[in-house]
């Protein structure tokens, strides 16, 4: 049976004859109709496939068409928002190999613990690797309770479930919703990763250690303020910024990190049965984690309850969810979809070349240059033909012709976005104290982490890590 791993619907909102270029031998199929791209066969089963279709998929097309690719403001209320949130968890799954996405799911086990040793009332879940499936038997178990549930306590409660499976899908389904449109004239790309995901700049200069904002976190826990504890627990599972998945050539909808609620007025509340306790709004933190720059694409929607007009109501399936989509600037849609080519796995599909002429152009830049460095400390003139030849042999080079070809014009100077962008990876580690305060105070672990070895041997990363938080410090008296 053949299994879409991206809607047809979607593919349908991009172009009704799309254009697909396979990433691997620069191969380009103009004008395919959705029904012949971006499918496998035998993916998952019918049941399956009729479950997803009816429950989620042909709600999800209703939603598009009636409340989200509309003029003005997007009004969900919180029952089309959960199913939003569930489109997004079976898109990441079915773009997934079944070995690769129970490997992974495996590997949750320590973050799940983590999350329910924080909210102990999932602990009665049982750990996937007790169940001993097969790797078939788990991805499609996975399947089969992402489809039917709504939420977290749904999961939690769903016989079939594991508290890798919860902790997983929290990052989806506690995340906020943005929306986000190209400027005039400019195009997203359409990618078989089922989403896209920005990581802190730390996470990107180490491979892989992901403490900007855990780290910001933990020093308000440790000065008493308890009541950033459900940010703690979220940010255990969920490390990326935010997770695009694309909706149209024209708008995408973003899954924000809980953590950015900060830089809105964040509120939490302590509350007992008859709706009184504590209520705090969170201070904006003096860091900022994300690369792209522009906050306001962060904006929380407007609430509309439908019990009452105070925020900390029971929650009801009417309650509305009011956004403002943002419209990207012209250098912050490359990046978006540089994320997007830099983590395509086999074919990417487009409707005007015009369109993405700027951002195929600068990849082959960004793509190269990332790859030029083999290892630390390579000499200058080994990193400059690493460069050189991976410009000239990259596929998407073929694109970049074919772009050319239909008349369209690169107008991004991608050297100078290019130390732009990597100005911003950088300027969360150079900037944030956060990260400084926590590596010192922890000098036996690490001096011995191999991971930030880039910084100097043993305890010379630590030398590095006080002269960062002395210039700060320096830099905030002034």
């Amino acid at each position: 049976m053949k299994n879409h791993y991206v809607s047809q619907f979607i593919i349908r909102r991009f172009s009704n004859a799309i254009n697909v270029f396979d990433v691997h031998t620069g191969k380009i199929d103009e004008s395919k109709r959705p029904h012949k791209v971006f499918y496998k066969d035998d993916i998952y089963d019918e049941e399956i496939e009729k479950m997803v279709n009816f429950n989620i998929e042909s709600r999800v097309s209703n939603i598009l068409n009636n409340k989200i690719l509309v003029e003005g403001k997007v009004v969900l209320t919180r029952t089309e928002l959960e199913t939003l949130k569930r489109y997004m968890l079976i898109c990441i799954v079915r773009t997934q190999d079944e070995d690769k996405f129970c490997k992974i799911l495996k590997d949750f086990e320590k973050n799940a613990d983590r999350y329910i040793d924080i909210n102990r009332e999932y602990a009665f879940l049982k750990r996937t690797k007790d169940l001993n499936l097969t790797d078939q038997e788990l991805y499609l178990r996975t399947l089969k309770v992402f489809a039917k549930t709504n939420n977290i306590r749904d999961i939690a409660l769903n016989p079939l479930a594991t508290r890798e499976m919860l902790a997983w899908a929290m990052p989806f389904l506690e995340s906020y919703i943005a929306f986000w449109d190209t400027p005039k004239d400019k195009e997203y790309i359409l990618t078989d990763c089922g989403m896209c995901s920005e990581y802190e700049g730390f996470h990107m200069i180490t491979g892989g250690i992901d403490i900007s904002k855990m780290s910001y976190i933990l020093k308000q826990i440790k000065n008493g303020k308890y009541q950033y504890g459900g940010l703690m627990a979220s940010d255990s599972v969920m490390f990326e910024n935010y997770n695009i998945y694309n909706l149209s050539s024209t708008r995408c909808m973003v899954a924000i990190n809980p953590f950015f609620r900060l830089y809105h007025n964040a509120q939490v509340a302590f509350l007992d049965k008859s709706n009184q306790g504590e209520r705090f709004t969170l201070a904006e933190p003096d860091i900022w984690p994300a690369i792209i720059q522009n906050k306001s694409l962060f904006g929380v929607p407007e609430n509309r309850y439908s019990h009452s007009l105070e925020p900390l109501s029971p929650y009801a399936p009417d309650d509305e969810f009011i956004y403002t989509p943002k419209e990207l600037t012209d250098e912050d849609l490359v990046y978006i979809n540089t994320l997007m080519l830099s983590q395509t796995k086999e074919i990417i599909g487009f409707n005007d070349a015009t369109k993405i002429i700027d951002s195929i152009y600068y990849f082959v830049w960004f793509d190269a240059n990332f790859n030029s460095v083999k290892f630390s400390r390579q000499p200058l003139n080994e990193v400059m033909n690493n460069l050189v030849d991976n410009v000239v042999n990259s596929p998407f080079r073929d694109l970049c012709n074919y772009c050319d070809s239909k008349g369209g014009v690169n107008k991004t100077e991608f050297i100078f976005l290019f130390e732009k962008l990597v100005s911003y990876i950088y300027k969360d580690f150079n900037e944030n104290p956060y990260i400084s305060e926590y590596y010192l105070n922890m000098p036996e672990e690490t001096a011995k982490c191999k991971t930030l070895d880039f910084l100097g041997e043993g305890y010379k990363k630590l030398d590095v890590f006080k002269s960062i938080l002395y210039r700060i410090k320096e830099e905030k008296k002034k």
